[in-house]
């Protein structure tokens, strides 16, 4: 049995001082607590801007002459929180140290100042002083009124575990303050997991406490992960989820339960082991690139840990502490979904995977110290069932669609597509057609297409974004399970009140087919308001690799009615006069040039227009893949 609950947040020995430690205020300067780190300790750190000069005293609980140390300081000019040089942090400029010791010689000191080296002047090293001299010309010609903190360690290049001065916030060079930049939220809890539930890397609790600007995690496993200990040989892989705001309708993926009701934002990937070593970055959406601002979505990864930011990740026996600076997650307050998944090497090769909770119970909802569940219906679905082995494709290949379960989750639409068979390895795409308007203009407003390539699952969602055509990415509305795919669909997506006719096309596309266009979607993609042109998409495979396999319903289409909504009469009339619009079974298509023949006894819908947009929208996805 499993049980979320508040209590108060313990850590184990080696990090007490740095939720506990109180930091007393001196004038532009702050002492820090002695023991809270091995080497090198900082016990106080002083700062002063006169003359033109930003002045940095950092003293220690030893003498560093002899010694290697390493570490960096954060400098916020402008004193906002939502700028800087790496993201997330605040930080205008950041002043990266090394020092490196040589018996009978002076040791050797590196310094750079946002990835730029700069003379190694701007540091010195007295007994267990460490002093640090910046012209604010190299500042920006700052007025001198900024935010800092510090970090120290004595790794080569980048360190996960070190001593932070101050412990949280920032401290300002002018008036001595020290300060809590964005919000701090307040949230903690505990979630248990059924020990023995995974055989590799095996989650027994999870500790959540977000507090002064930053979001703590301590995950226990049922065995030894700390780095080098010989966990059976194996190293320790971890992801977690993160659904900052909430919200499904954001995100760049989600947890693959069915249906999809998280859309993550944010995913810490971490290493720890001697093979893989102990490492961690947050992946996140590229918001930056031409990508992304076209409607898709292209990701990118941030290396945790000084000197990029002040995040931590600390393995000790069988815990691992993660710290996270909430302004990593956009100045988030603490409240988020968050679902952790862990393996090992060789359980990755088994697919064995631990998640916590478990795969299909949802959530952990920090806000509320409480699981958050999964989407379900919150009113009677329609369900409609297709004959399976329809499809002029065989069914081999994800193409012979049996049944199409929709309805809604208060304004999300659920949608339930089963397939006689499905595999991550089929080419096939499946195109889901909305018409929106209900038969006011002559074709669906939307369509959303989706498809399985090289184990990859991808969707796209192609109509009105922003008052123009477009697409926008739909990757993190979909899951795959079984011979089934579940997708959550915001009606804000199809800017809908939930009153709608859907209906499901399978196609096939090869990757590197030749689609030509027909005059209409030439005339179609130019903007042209008077449509001329004619053409039909192939049923039947032809010299251009195209073709519909089946389709759901084979006529007409599925209505769908939101409660608290009226379906009209002249709706209702207009959905029988669509389907009266197609052929009936066996009845020819012409093609494009006549090579279409009646071999298929499905009637391919709409096949002029739309069906060879989706087959384009397809195509492009699936050189985007390649790409």
């Amino acid at each position: 049995m499993r049980v979320y609950r508040t209590k108060n947040y313990v850590l184990f020995a080696l990090l007490l001082f740095l939720i506990q430690g109180s930091a007393s205020v001196q004038a532009a300067g702050v002492t820090d607590p002695m023991g809270d780190f091995s080497y090198p300790d900082i016990t106080e750190l002083a700062c002063e801007v006169r003359d033109g000069y930003l002045y940095v005293e950092i003293s220690f609980a030893e003498s560093l002459e002899g010694e290697d140390c390493a570490g960096a300081v954060f400098i916020d000019t402008d004193r906002n929180s939502g700028t800087g040089y790496n993201k997330g942090i605040g930080a205008d400029y950041v002043y990266t140290f090394s020092v490196m010791s040589i018996i009978y010689s002076d040791p050797i000191i590196s310094a750079a100042l946002n990835d730029d080296p700069v003379s190694e002047t701007t540091l010195s090293i007295s007994g267990n002083k460490l002093f640090i001299t910046l012209p604010l010309s190299m500042l920006g010609n700052d007025d001198g009124d900024m935010d800092l903190f510090v970090a120290s360690h004595s790794e080569l290049i980048k360190a996960l575990f070190f001593d932070r001065a101050p412990d949280y916030g920032v401290l300002n060079t002018k008036t001595g303050e020290l300060s809590i930049p964005g919000p701090t939220g307040s949230p903690d809890g505990s979630f248990q997991d059924q020990t023995g539930d995974s055989e590799g890397a095996d989650i027994t609790g999870v500790d959540i406490m977000a507090h002064d600007g930053v979001l703590d995690l301590l995950l226990t496993y049922e065995n030894d992960v700390e780095s080098g200990s010989g966990f059976y040989g194996e190293d320790i892989n971890g992801w977690i989820f993160i659904d900052s705001d909430q919200n499904i309708a954001t995100g760049f993926t989600n947890t693959e339960q069915a249906p999809p009701s998280f859309g993550i934002d944010y995913r810490i990937d971490y290493t720890i082991g001697p093979m893989l070593g102990t490492d961690a970055s947050l992946k996140i959406k590229n918001e930056e690139s031409d990508l992304t601002r076209t409607g898709y979505t292209e990701t990118g990864g941030i290396s945790l840990g000084v000197p990029y930011n002040d995040a931590m990740l600390i393995p000790s026996g069988n815990q691992v502490f993660l710290r996270l600076p909430l302004g990593l997650l956009g100045s988030d307050d603490g409240k988020v979904n968050l679902v952790v998944d862990s393996f090992t090497v060789d359980s990755s090769l088994s697919e064995e995977m631990e998640q916590v909770p478990d795969f299909g119970k949802g959530a952990l909802d920090t806000g509320t110290g409480s699981l958050s569940p999964l989407l379900t219906y919150t009113e009677n679905p329609v369900e409609i069932n297709d004959p399976a082995g329809d499809s002029t494709g065989f069914g081999y290949d994800g193409d012979d669609l049996t049944l199409v379960e929709a309805g809604y989750s208060d304004n999300i639409m659920l949608l339930t597509i089963e397939y006689s068979e499905l595999e991550l390895d089929d080419g096939a795409i499946t195109t889901i057609f909305f018409d929106t308007d209900q038969g006011t203009t002559p074709l669906p407003e939307y369509m959303l297409v989706y498809s399985l390539y090289n184990g990859k699952l991808d969707a796209d969602i192609f109509g009105d974004v922003a008052g123009t055509y477009g697409v926008r990415d739909a990757g993190h509305l979909i899951s795959m399970k079984g011979n089934r795919m579940y997708l959550s669909i915001p009606l804000e997506f199809l800017q809908d009140e939930g009153n709608m006719d859907i209906y499901v096309e399978t196609a096939l596309v090869p990757s590197k087919a030749d689609i030509p266009l027909t005059d209409q979607s030439r005339e179609w993609l130019a903007g042209d308001e008077v449509k001329t042109g004619i053409g039909q998409v192939h049923i039947d495979p032809d010299k251009f690799g195209r073709t519909i396999y089946d389709r759901a319903p084979d006529t007409g289409f599925i209505p769908i009615s939101k409660q608290g909504t009226v379906q009209t009469g002249q709706n209702q009339q207009a959905n029988q006069d669509k389907a009266q619009q197609f052929p009936q079974d066996g009845q020819d298509t012409a093609g494009l040039k006549g090579e279409a023949d009646t071999r298929n006894p499905e009637s391919p819908g709409p096949g002029t227009l739309f069906a060879l947009l989706a087959m384009l929208a397809g195509l492009f996805t699936l050189k985007r893949k390649n790409a």
